[in-house]
């Protein structure tokens, strides 16, 4: 009985001194939490690039997220980074290439809809969303340009889709 009240009592002392933002049971309010929540992992190397340029920016927000774990989601962009002969460390000290990047993957406006809407760098991209599934709510699901994702957000905070890739040699997030 005393092994069992104190596993108990180790556990919540355990749980009351977690911050609830690194545990996977936040739920983030908006979309400019959500970036703030996922920088915080040391290898998330996506977000971190948001933050600046969501800081700077006012107004609401809508940002492509990649629908995978920090880990994948920062191969993919080191892949994209290879490419234009950057590391990903010389990425991150280098303010201008991480705006460049926020710019093509950020839209100013609250949610997207179907029709032409353009990222924070100017480039449009057509986007059409539908209601999917039988859930209630039902599920919007938005394409934009050769991406597709869902708002994982209410209305109202801003938008964060979470995009997947045509194929396994394409990105789930926009080129800068």
């Amino acid at each position: 009985m005393l092994r069992r009240f104190l596993g108990w009592t180790f556990l919540a002392l355990t749980l009351s001194a977690c911050d609830l933002q690194g545990l996977d049971v936040y739920s983030p309010v908006s979309a400019r939490d959500y970036v703030r929540s996922c920088a915080r992992s040391a290898t998330d190397v996506y977000c971190r690039a948001l933050l600046p340029t969501l800081a700077a920016v006012s107004g609401p927000v809508t940002v492509l997220a990649p629908n995978l774990g920090d880990d994948e989601r920062a191969a993919l962009l080191g892949r994209l980074l290879a490419e234009k002969g950057l590391s990903t460390e010389a990425f991150l000290r280098d303010e201008a290439a991480k705006a460049a990047f926020a710019r093509a993957n950020i839209f100013a406006v609250d949610r997207l809809t179907s029709g032409l809407h353009r990222t924070l760098d100017g480039q449009p991209h057509q986007v059409r969303c539908a209601l999917e599934g039988q859930r209630v709510p039902p599920l919007e699901v938005c394409s934009m340009d050769n991406l597709s994702g869902m708002n994982h957000l209410q209305p109202g905070s801003g938008s964060v889709y979470a995009t997947l890739a045509p194929g396994a040699d394409a990105l789930p997030f926009f080129r800068f």
